[in-house]
C-alpha cells in the first residue's frame, strides 16, 4: 500500500511539474486516501516523515490550481502546526500557504502565512521555504499599495539570490508574480521585461503548473500598455484556452474576469 502511494504521489508530482494540472490532481487525490502512517506499520522513519508532511501541502496546492480554493483553504486550516517547535514543518507549511494564497490573490492571507514563517525561522534557517516567505511578504505588501516599486524591488533580489542559480521550484510562478507587482507600482515595461523571462525559464526548466498565471499576467501587462482591446483578448482567450486544456481551472477563472472586464469596457 505505501508503495503504490509513493508512486501515485510520484507521478502526480511529475504531472504537476509539467502542467497537466488535472492529471496530477487525480493521482494525488488517489494518493492522499492513504494513511501512510498507518501504511508504514513501523516506527518513524525521517524520509516518510518529510514526504507525509510535504504530499499534503503539495495537494493543497494542485486543489488551487484546479479551481477549488476553498477546500485548499480547509486544508492548509487542518495542515498547520499548531506551535513552532517543529520548525522545518512550519517553514514548509507557510511555504505552500504563502504561494497558494499569491496564485489565488488573496493578500491577506499571504500576509498572515508570511508573517507566521518569518516569526519561526526569522534567521533563515530553512532559506528556500523563507525566500517564500519573504516573497509572500513583498507580494502583499505590493498588491495592496504598501510600496510596491520597493516591495518589488526586495522581490527582485530575493528571486536572483534564493531561486535563479541553480533554478528551483517556483522560479517562474514567482518572476510571474513579480511581473503583477511591477504593475501594481506603475511600470509595465519593467513588468514586460520581467514576464520575458517568466515565460524563458518555461521552456528552460519545463517547470510548467503556472504557464497559465504567466499568459493572464501577459495580457494585463498588454492591457496596461495601451495595447488594443483585439490584443488584449486574444491574450485573455490563449490564457484561459491553455489554463482548460491543462485544467488549471483557478487561472482560466481569472482570464475570465479580465475577458467580463474587457466586454464591460466596450460597452
Amino acid at each position: 500500500m505505501i508503495v503504490r502511494a509513493y508512486g501515485w504521489n510520484a507521478w502526480g508530482i511529475h504531472q504537476w511539474d509539467l502542467g497537466n494540472i488535472g492529471e496530477a490532481f487525480r493521482y494525488l487525490s488517489l494518493a492522499n486516501t492513504i494513511d501512510l502512517e498507518e501504511a508504514a506499520r513501523g516506527g518513524e522513519d525521517p524520509i516518510r516523515r518529510d514526504m507525509r508532511m510535504l504530499w499534503p501541502l503539495v495537494y493543497a496546492l494542485l486543489a488551487t490550481l484546479h479551481g477549488d480554493v476553498a477546500a485548499a483553504e480547509t486544508m492548509l486550516a487542518g495542515l498547520e502546526p499548531p506551535g513552532d517547535d517543529d520548525l522545518i514543518a512550519v517553514s514548509a507549511w507557510a511555504a505552500f500557504s504563502v504561494l497558494i494564497a499569491a496564485v489565488a490573490g488573496d493578500t491577506a492571507r499571504a500576509r498572515r502565512a508570511a508573517e507566521r514563517g518569518l516569526a519561526a525561522d526569522p534567521e533563515n534557517g530553512y532559506a528556500f521555504f523563507g525566500s517564500f516567505h519573504r516573497l509572500g511578504r513583498c507580494w502583499a505588501s505590493a498588491l495592496t499599495g504598501d510600496d510596491p516599486a520597493g516591495a518589488a524591488a526586495e522581490a527582485q533580489t530575493l528571486i536572483v539570490t534564493a531561486l535563479v542559480d541553480p533554478p528551483r521550484s517556483g522560479l517562474t510562478t514567482w518572476y510571474a508574480l513579480l511581473a503583477e507587482m511591477l504593475l501594481a507600482a506603475g511600470r509595465p515595461t519593467e513588468a514586460a521585461a520581467v514576464l520575458d523571462r517568466s515565460e524563458a525559464f518555461l521552456d528552460t526548466d519545463g517547470q510548467r503548473y503556472a504557464e497559465g498565471l504567466v499568459l493572464v499576467m501577459r495580457a494585463h501587462i498588454l492591457d496596461a500598455l495601451g495595447d488594443s482591446t483585439e490584443s488584449i483578448r486574444a491574450a485573455a482567450e490563449r490564457a484561459r484556452r491553455v489554463s482548460i486544456e491543462r485544467e488549471a481551472h483557478l487561472f482560466a477563472q481569472r482570464a475570465d474576469a479580465l475577458l467580463v472586464d474587457l466586454a464591460s469596457r466596450s460597452r
